[in-house]
């Protein structure tokens, strides 16, 4: 194992270290090229605009840390957020895995294990070394608009039993970061695009939010991602958790113990831009106790932020001291990283290819659909199936994958009738779609977060109202029960990916029987 002696390192390359830089492209070009010579930015953020194919991956993250090994010879952190489910940022060649509450679904810890085990080697053989999964938030507002399914339950038992399991798996080859610290679960407010506050009691916090991370720290986790919110019973000056030296330092690393690493959310979000700033709030939150920020987009920030650091450092906002114990802390687990530069993709294609690993997501996915309420379907009459196409709801997700679920029913089923509607359905278009409902015998609706676009509750009930038999699909927030009890027969699949997909065909030709266990409570 190579060792890394801080005091060998300029100020830049300390500075470097701090931030973890995205960019635009699938090829190093100059400017992330740059940041990395000139800058000595020491960790890279990956999103689906870096991503095109597994060979295109693998050879972009070996182009990085060649560069970085040339320049100073301390590997990068490459970072991705591969949660799995609606939150994947691999889509080709490689296996798309389920989601954390796809997982609690099947009620089998073991497949959390080997879930985490199969993407952290998919991972590792592409060049990435850190993710930036999985989500310990405990669930428990159904209103949330940005969590929901990317949580394992609302029961933070469950979450902790399932996240430590993923943990351990993913842990196997690359650092693993549970997020959000202390808990995104119960806000009904999106930290991307403002600023959420949770006025929760100390007491309350500990009986559900900490519990998961608290298991995760008692477990070995490597690394936890800070939350861009104000816990008005934890944080100091109505701060954010991300800038609060009380929340990092004081509870944290004093009360808690962690001794991993400390990486922020994306500092360029909303919650924090908007009313800190980007470039003031990268100095706050390493004087709060971060080890790395995320400035996941624009150059200018991440140029910014470098200079800052430089600043900070002549005037004493930034001591030397601190910013070595941020860094010593940084390579000490760089310290152990593995980096092959001399392996080809011809070496790892199997691997990330594998037949098997897709196979077992599938089976994970097939083994999580679960009959909420009701019964099951049976096809009799004339069938009408109204799927609603998916839309982003938050920047966390992504939509590019093309998987459409109406088309693949038409491919099904020659004999039933497709609409395919909007996640907002005005009421026009609600008007137009019972009228169409109402010469049929059957009814199937795909809801696609019906919690946070309420006009699908209300397409429900106009359907409901027709008294056919009408069969409610959940294909990613299983929440629809909690505001409208018209619902007769109510299944989740919990996501809206390619594999849930195919597991909504073999359910309507009877091949599919649901198994898998709420993981959240309906009362």
């Amino acid at each position: 194992m190579k060792k890394f002696d801080i005091n060998k390192l300029t100020t830049q390359e300390k500075i470097g270290q701090l931030i973890v830089a995205g960019f635009h492209g699938t090829t190093v070009g100059p400017e992330i090229e740059n940041l990395i010579r000139e800058y000595k930015v020491g960790n890279i953020l990956l999103f689906s605009r870096n991503i095109e194919s597994a060979a295109q991956l693998f050879k972009l993250n070996q182009d990085l840390q060649k560069i970085a090994m040339e320049t100073f010879g301390i590997p990068l952190y490459i970072t991705i957020d591969q949660e799995g489910g609606m939150v994947t940022r691999i889509f080709e060649d490689g296996t798309f895995f389920p989601g954390a509450m796809t997982i609690a679904a099947t009620n089998n810890v073991e497949y959390a294990y080997k879930i985490g085990d199969l993407m952290g080697k998919e991972l590792i053989d592409l060049g990435i070394n850190m993710d930036l999964a999985p989500v310990l938030d405990v669930n428990n507002n159904p209103k949330n608009p940005v969590i929901g399914v990317r949580s394992f339950s609302d029961d933070p038992d469950k979450v902790a039993l399932f996240g430590n399991a993923n943990i351990r798996g993913l842990q196997n080859h690359v650092v693993a970061t549970a997020k959000h610290f202390p808990g995104h679960g119960d806000t009904h407010v999106d930290s991307h695009l403002a600023l959420p506050k949770v006025e929760k009691p100390l007491n309350e916090l500990e009986k559900f939010e900490f519990k998961p991370f608290k298991a995760a720290i008692n477990d070995g986790l490597h690394a936890i991602m800070s939350a861009h919110i104000n816990f008005t019973h934890l944080t100091e000056d109505g701060l954010p958790v991300t800038l609060s030296k009380r929340a990092l330092t004081g509870l944290l690393r004093e009360e808690m113990g962690f001794e991993g690493l400390i990486i922020t959310d994306g500092i360029e979000m909303k919650a924090i831009h908007d009313n800190y700033g980007t470039i003031e709030a990268t100095l706050k939150t390493v004087n709060a106790g971060a080890n790395l920020v995320c400035i996941c987009h624009d150059l200018p920030y991440q140029i910014g932020a470098s200079d800052r650091f430089n600043k900070a450092l002549e005037t004493g906002e930034l001591t030397m001291d601190t910013l070595n114990e941020r860094v010593a802390r940084i390579l000490t687990y760089k310290e152990k990283l593995n980096v092959d530069l001399t392996r080809t993709y011809e070496d790892v294609k199997e691997n990330v290819e594998s037949i098997e690993s897709k196979a077992f997501a599938r089976q994970v996915v097939e083994e999580a659909v679960t009959l909420i309420k009701g019964e099951t379907f049976k096809q009799h009459g004339k069938t009408l199936v109204i799927s609603t196409n998916p839309q982003a709801t938050s920047i966390a997700d992504e939509d590019s994958h093309n998987s459409k679920l109406g088309r693949r029913i038409r491919e099904a089923f020659a004999n039933f009738e497709v609409i395919e509607t909007k996640v907002k359905p005005t009421e026009v278009e609600i008007a137009d779609i019972v009228s169409i409902a109402s010469a049929f015998d059957q009814i199937v609706y795909t809801s696609y977060n019906g919690n946070v676009y309420q006009t699908q509750i209300q397409l429900i009930d106009a359907l409901s109202a027709l008294n056919k038999d009408l069969h409610v699909l959940a294909l990613r927030n299983p929440y629809d029960l909690y505001y409208t009890k018209n619902i007769k027969n109510y299944v989740a699949f919990y996501e809206y990916t390619p594999n849930s997909i195919e597991a909504v065909v073999k359910y309507l030709k009877g091949q599919l029987k649901p198994q898998g266990v709420s993981p959240i409570r309906y009362e």
